[in-house]
């Protein structure tokens, strides 16, 4: 069996996109009206009555990794260490990082939806809580690190599963837990990011040596 052409993963990723931003189109839609759904009422109730201090503190690395002060200096150490040990594509990562964080800026300048009433010991908010930033944020970055670092043999399959999947699923349900956003603000990050993050793959070209080049046009002949 042939291996799949750098073209062909690019428009893979191009056309995995699509309905991804369908689904986030929707999201945008829903955080327009401002007012939470009876969906988003009722989970945010449920996390209330679930709430642990003990849980909340356990999950606060978590919700410092998921600030852009600290996922992008991240993906620049990640992609140097790439390249120290010859490994190709930590620019990818790079990319992934700050375009998941300006993405998010750039919808908040078209949606403000109020924060949910903050849990005590959570001062006061103003920005929008649409999307979630640490959602969207992580979302877009792990997609984009699970692909590269599989490609380049850094992750077996499953370890690639568990960073794609995982760590978004992680984080979102952290911000509902902490009733720092709303149910459709963490599913509206979801797919903001894999979006965001179907775009980088589909246009950040992997790096290929001449040798790489060569064992290519041989098994293509």
């Amino acid at each position: 069996m042939r291996p799949q052409s750098p073209r062909h993963l690019r428009n893979s990723a191009a056309t995995a996109a699509v309905p991804v931003l369908g689904a986030f189109a929707t999201f945008c839609v829903v955080a327009a009206l401002h007012e939470p759904t009876v969906l988003d009422r009722v989970v945010y109730d449920l996390a209330g009555r679930l709430y642990d201090r003990h849980v909340e503190r356990a999950q606060h690395p978590l919700e410092i990794i998921g600030l852009p002060g600290a996922y992008i200096p991240a993906a620049y150490l990640i992609a140097r260490a790439m390249r120290r040990h010859g490994r190709r594509g930590g620019s990818a990562l790079v990319v992934a990082a700050w375009s998941g964080w300006l993405s998010l800026r750039l919808v908040r300048l078209f949606f403000h939806r109020p924060r949910p009433p903050r849990p005590p010991r959570r001062g006061p908010k103003r920005e929008s809580t649409f999307p979630s930033g640490h959602t969207t944020g992580l979302t877009t970055l792990a997609i984009v690190a699970a692909t590269v670092l599989e490609r380049e043999g850094l992750l077996t399959p499953g370890q690639a599963r568990l960073l794609r999947v995982g760590l978004p699923l992680t984080i979102g349900v952290s911000r509902i837990y902490v009733r720092e956003h709303w149910l459709t603000d963490v599913l509206g990050a979801w797919a903001l990011g894999g979006t965001v993050a179907a775009s980088c793959l589909s246009v950040v070209r992997r790096p290929t040596t001449r040798g790489q080049r060569r064992r290519a046009a041989s098994i293509a002949t």
